[in-house]
């Protein structure tokens, strides 16, 4: 709506004479009389106060637009910048009285100054604060979620997102940790409003003389700005930003609450975020348990966190710990006695990484964790079944072996699973190194398991009343149309129980009974057992040449230590809020028993007889008994040794991840060690358990050896399941893979 105080917009248009009472002097006639120009220049006085004050207006209006800036969200910033703009360019005085004099033309002009002042104000804080996010989503930003990942006995394992973790509970921490890092990062922390500008200008004055940045001006609340919300981009306006923020954090939190949230998503080196997760790195323990010593070399990393990561070379980190113990001497923290104590204390570092190769456990869970989670946002604390001195000890076990003999042995890769009489995985050792390769061998990698398949085989045997441990049947050269498998070393050994064909592993006695069973019963009872990997009824079924992955190896073989019930390999347990709400609890799904007791009595015995003295004796535990088959692939490409005791099932592969020829490395070697010197410490609580053995009325009475012999020449037309695939199946190949001859 036009103004009818200007001008230009009266009636009559600016180039049409003036009506009576025109307050333009310019268009005038000369001849005024004093006392009009006395009015005048009182209505031009009065003008210029209210263009004066409308100025303040402005500015008002402008601070107000500024607030609104700052506290809207990204999406209406916008908006809040064009309301502004119009706010301030729009205002008009309201007219009182007569209309101005002569003199309104420099009231004006007054009036517009202040406005483009106010503009420039706008201008700035549109500079500073433009991106920034707004007060809410300041709140938000605080509850963003964080992954806290334990072991099954409550251990950090991993802190994911733990520069968004709840604040620590300070009141539990001991006094010096606080102290420790207001005392080298922040003497004047209780002092300031967020901003010290008396250590910001010492700051400047010491970095100006020396030449160089040796002091930084951050309060601790600025650095919490930055971690929070902002980048590391080293420019004016972020710098702007960070200063707002840090008033912004001093006027919403105590300072209490600053020191508890910089405690927790601080960076202190190796991946460690909080207070909480660098005591669990460096020391192996909790923050509440923190020495005075310890809690100063933690606030000494905080000024180069990389460069001084105590696990690489702890000499930088300890020299900057005794600055810290100095520092808190001078604040009145501590006295001259406990600095001299705390820094004679010795501070063993932990130079291995807690976490290991967890990436591997950590990469197999993520989908599960992403559906039970989904998009909450808040805390979360993740129990898993994972061991971490199982994890450390699977990790060390494969490594030192491998280090040791692998060159000589021509390996180079390995890989350990460990599962708990539930499923639950103990120990996940994907390969050497995560860092150096994320192929989890244990969950996607296919490998022939040799001699290992038997277990299906014997396992079919014995549930039927016509099969026992005692059972007799000959070893012998078998020839089967142009396939001609052999034993390992080609050695022959007549007739023999099963109990010692299985021990040692003879690959022909293994076929024979593979055919008297049939082929596709054996495929049944892996399937039952927890092997989901399609089998073939190829005639090398029974050598197990066949590719597996070892995650269903070790789930199979789980039923063996659950008592005859089927296992279901899971590496999450509970799935809480911080506050301590559970949101999920593992269950199985499928608990059925899968093996019977006269049976499982019969494997128990076969299987044991494999580590007291047949191909699996390096696995032997002084008052333990095992049970464990060995195996090892075609032209020795796989070793595999996979066995069991007091409800702990762990199977070991050893190879190269190109398929490359081992030299001669079998499944009683090198697995059989690795799994030795894992079991060891995995089993480090577990009393020794007995397995259930045959009773005297599972002895069935058997044929004489002689007997066998004389039906010997009979057995590759024996009755069961045919040597090839029935016809009709144009994606099989007849003959399928081959595996002639290693022992298990």
């Amino acid at each position: 709506m036009a103004d009818p105080q200007d001008p230009a917009t009266s009636p009559g248009g600016p180039g049409e004479p003036p009506g009576d009472g025109d307050w333009r002097l310019e268009s005038k006639g000369p001849g005024a009389k004093p006392g009009a120009l006395s009015v005048m220049a009182r209505k031009a006085l009065e003008t210029s106060l209210r263009y004066f004050a409308a100025s303040g207006a402005v500015l008002q209006a402008t601070l107000s637009q500024s607030g609104r800036v700052l506290s809207a969200g990204a999406a209406e910033t916008g908006r809040a910048i064009l309301a502004g703009v119009r706010d301030v360019l729009g205002w008009r005085p309201s007219r009182a009285g007569n209309r101005p004099m002569t003199l309104r033309r420099s009231a004006i002009w007054v009036g517009w100054g202040a406005g483009v002042m106010a503009a420039s104000l706008v201008g700035f804080l549109i500079f500073v604060f433009m991106g920034m996010p707004s007060t809410n989503d300041l709140w938000e930003a605080k509850e963003s979620p964080s992954i806290t990942i334990q072991d099954r006995y409550g251990r950090v394992l991993l802190r994911e997102g733990a520069q968004n973790a709840p604040p620590v509970n300070i009141d539990a921490l001991p006094a010096h940790v606080g102290q420790a890092v207001i005392a080298i990062e922040d003497r004047r922390y209780y002092k300031h409003m967020g901003v010290d500008l008396e250590g910001l200008t010492r700051a400047v004055m010491q970095n100006f003389q020396k030449g160089r940045v040796v002091q930084g001006g951050s309060t601790l609340t600025q650095q919490l700005a930055k971690n929070l919300f902002l980048t590391n981009e080293r420019t004016l306006r972020r710098k702007l930003q960070e200063v707002a923020m840090a008033l912004w954090l001093e006027s919403k939190f105590s300072k209490k609450q600053i020191l508890a949230l910089y405690l927790s998503r601080v960076y202190f080196g190796a991946s460690a975020w909080g207070v909480e997760a660098a005591s669990e790195r460096y020391f192996d323990k909790p923050a509440r348990e923190l020495t005075l010593g310890e809690s100063a070399l933690l606030a000494g990393l905080l000024k180069a966190p990389s460069r001084m990561n105590p696990a690489n070379e702890d000499t930088a980190a300890k020299a900057r710990a005794l600055v810290v113990l100095n520092a808190m001497v001078e604040e009145g923290y501590i006295t001259p006695a406990q600095r001299d104590e705390a820094a004679r204390q010795r501070l063993p570092i932990n130079r291995r990484n807690p976490a290991g190769n967890l990436g591997y456990f950590r990469d197999w869970i993520d989908p599960q964790l992403n559906r039970i989670i989904g998009d909450q946002r808040d805390d979360f604390v993740i129990e898993t079944t994972l061991d971490l001195e199982a994890q450390r000890a699977g990790e060390s076990s494969l490594n030192a072996a491998l280090d040791e003999q692998g060159e000589v042995m021509g390996v180079s890769q390995g890989a350990l699973l460990s599962l708990d009489a539930q499923g639950g995985v103990r120990a996940m050792v994907g390969g050497r190194g995560y860092v150096d390769s994320q192929f989890n061998r244990t969950t996607q990698a296919r490998r022939q398991p040799g001699s290992s398949f038997k277990y299906f085989i014997y396992m079919t045997a014995m549930e039927r009343p016509n099969f026992s441990p005692w059972s007799v049947r000959v070893d012998q050269p078998i020839v089967i149309g142009d396939w001609a498998p052999g034993n390992y070393e080609d050695e022959y050994n007549g007739a023999v129980t099963l109990t010692q064909a299985f021990a040692k592993s003879m690959n022909m006695v293994a076929i024979e009974v593979a055919n008297e069973v049939g082929h596709d019963n054996i495929i049944e009872t892996a399937r039952r057992l927890g092997v989901r990997t399609r089998l073939y009824n190829y005639r090398s079924l029974a050598l197990g040449a066949q590719e597996l992955p070892m995650i269903e190896m070790a789930q199979a073989y789980g039923a063996m230590a659950s008592g005859g019930f089927r296992v279901e390999p899971h590496g999450v347990a509970r799935v809480s809020r911080a506050s301590g709400n559970v949101i999920w609890t593992w269950r199985p799904t499928n608990a059925e028993r899968v093996v019977e007791d006269r049976t499982l009595r019969s494997m128990n015995y076969l299987m044991s007889r494999v580590v007291e003295a047949g191909t699996g004796t390096r696995a032997r535990i002084a008052g333990r008994q095992i049970g464990g088959k060995t195996g090892t692939g075609n032209d020795y490409r796989d070793a595999w040794f996979v066995g069991f005791t007091s409800g702990i099932t762990t199977a070991v592969w050893v190879g190269n991840d190109n398929y490359q020829m081992t030299k001669k490395v079998t499944g009683g070697s090198l697995p059989a060690r690795i799994w030795h010197d894992y079991m060891v410490v995995a089993l480090r609580d577990a009393p020794p358990t007995p397995l259930a053995m045959p009773r005297p009325e599972d002895y069935q009475v058997e044929p004489t050896p002689e007997e066998v012999s004389a039906a010997a020449t009979a057995a590759a037309a024996a009755s069961g399941a045919p040597l090839v695939p029935v016809a009709g199946s144009p994606d099989e190949n007849p003959q399928g893979p081959t595996l002639d001859g290693p022992e298990g």
